[in-house]
């Protein structure tokens, strides 16, 4: 278990703290360098985006939450991963709209759906090789 459980243990860590990161961007003004550095495809001066996103806070909270809840059996709740899935979608798809309106830079926006691609395919890797792992027990 230990050989491909450590995959599941660093996709909750990396995860963890994406989250927490975009988490505490969201509570920042608008102009702040952690949002910038969590969002940086979105324009500074977009007050509707600013304002919108506070709300966002307790949802992004409670999932980093729940990510930590998760890596402490990592291999056993490793569901928490995949369902992280359709919420990185989710973002997605409002970041690719966000462009549409010039809410965001095509530059910015690229460079965090790439994040996120990423992510998404550290989480398919690390669920699969955690399925591995808990089938070899």
């Amino acid at each position: 278990m230990a050989r491909l459980g450590w995959t599941v243990r660093l996709m909750f860590w990396i995860a963890i703290v994406v989250d927490a990161v975009a988490a505490i961007a969201l509570v920042g003004p608008a102009d702040s360098p952690i949002r910038q550095l969590a969002y940086p495809g979105v324009l500074g001066s977009q007050i509707e985006y600013s304002d919108g996103t506070r709300t966002a806070f307790p949802m992004m909270l409670g999932w980093t939450l729940l990510l930590i809840w998760g890596v402490q059996r990592p291999i056993e709740r490793r569901i928490v991963l995949a369902l992280t899935l359709p919420v990185l979608a989710g973002f997605m798809v409002v970041e690719i709209l966000d462009v549409n309106v010039g809410h965001a830079s095509v530059a910015g926006t690229l460079m965090t759906l790439l994040i996120q691609c990423a992510v998404a395919g550290g989480i398919v890797v690390s669920y699969l090789a955690g399925g591995r792992s808990q089938r070899a027990v």
